[in-house]
């Protein structure tokens, strides 16, 4: 047998070749997605299009073993818009893991940034990537954790504070464009870049905004049994009170289980949930206990001065899967 290096071709792929992704993404995530899905991920993003590299098997008829790219977004640094990179859909086929793969292309993109002084990349680590991520030097600065508030607890009285409208209204909603709230990093967003992000064709996002506070609004879909809550801002604690009414009324006729939110501990967002009364599970198992890493990569210099959690806004509209 070949050693790693020489049976792989590594190559940069195009748009040309998203359907080699398919099967990697059946593999190892189970998801059956179509190319339209890469294509509105990869290159309709208004910040700019993906870097990625594929690893070939030459023994098995070019047989794609392995993917690993990143997505630019968006982001301010103290007053500083920058484009900065997401880790994203890392993928080693079962038949080509334990041969170095992750490491070779990941480095091969790692390298192709900085040669164009882009390096900088975040990631929501996953249970096998995160520790080789975490040997090349990446930086753990936090954790997500998903928040729960069952149905039962949930109010079932209707309540007229909120309506429900459709993407074009609520992209004139200010709310989704406010901007700095802490002396550190947080994504950037306009409209332009709203409108790709809340496209994602795996998901049908629902939007409400508050009827006389038009900045108080909620994105949401529903997944399974449960409303999923993508991003929200409340401009006072009434305007929390009547969105949980809204989401209640939701659960009840619908029969879900209850509403889920995945936020940055100790963020903006994790503590009005908490403090509205939305629950984590504190054990290592057992539904919605698992936690995930926010890592990043940059320079030494850069790695230093922002590995830190009080520079960082995060929410769940930034995670390229949700």
């Amino acid at each position: 047998m070949k050693e790693t290096q020489d049976r792989y071709s590594i190559r940069r792929i195009g748009q040309d070749d998203f359907d080699l992704l398919l099967p990697l993404m059946k593999n190892c995530f189970g998801m059956d997605v179509d190319i339209e899905y890469f294509r509105w991920k990869y290159t309709k993003n208004p910040a700019g299009s993906f870097i990625g590299f594929i690893a070939e098997d030459e023994e098995a008829d070019g047989q794609v073993g392995a993917y690993y790219g990143v997505i630019p977004q968006r982001f301010d640094f103290q007053g500083q818009e920058r484009t900065i990179f997401q880790s994203c859909d890392t993928m080693t086929h079962s038949d080509h893991r334990r041969r170095g793969l992750f490491k070779t292309l990941a480095l091969k993109c790692y390298s192709t940034l900085e040669s164009e002084g882009k390096l900088f990349v975040i990631g929501f680590g996953g249970g096998q990537s995160t520790p080789g991520f975490l040997k090349f030097g990446w930086k753990h600065v936090f954790d997500f954790r998903y928040l729960f508030k069952p149905t039962l607890l949930l109010p079932r009285k209707q309540d007229l504070g909120f309506k429900e409208v459709d993407l074009d209204t609520f992209l004139q909603s200010p709310g989704i464009y406010r901007h700095k709230e802490i002396d550190g990093i947080y994504a950037s967003r306009g409209e332009a870049h709203a409108r790709w992000r809340l496209s994602n064709p795996l998901h049908e996002y629902r939007f409400i905004i508050s009827e006389d506070d038009p900045s108080s609004y909620v994105v949401y879909y529903v997944q399974e049994d449960k409303v999923m809550l993508f991003d929200f801002h409340f401009g006072s604690k009434k305007k929390t009170k009547q969105a949980m009414r809204f989401l209640g009324t939701e659960c009840h006729q619908r029969k879900l289980k209850g509403v889920v939110a995945f936020c940055q501990e100790g963020g903006s967002d994790y503590k009005v949930l908490r403090e509205s009364g939305f629950m984590l599970n504190p054990f290592k198992r057992g539904p919605l206990s698992l936690v995930v890493p926010f890592i990043f990569y940059s320079s030494d210099s850069e790695m230093e001065r922002w590995n830190s959690q009080e520079h960082w806004q995060v929410r769940t509209y930034d995670h390229d899967a949700l």
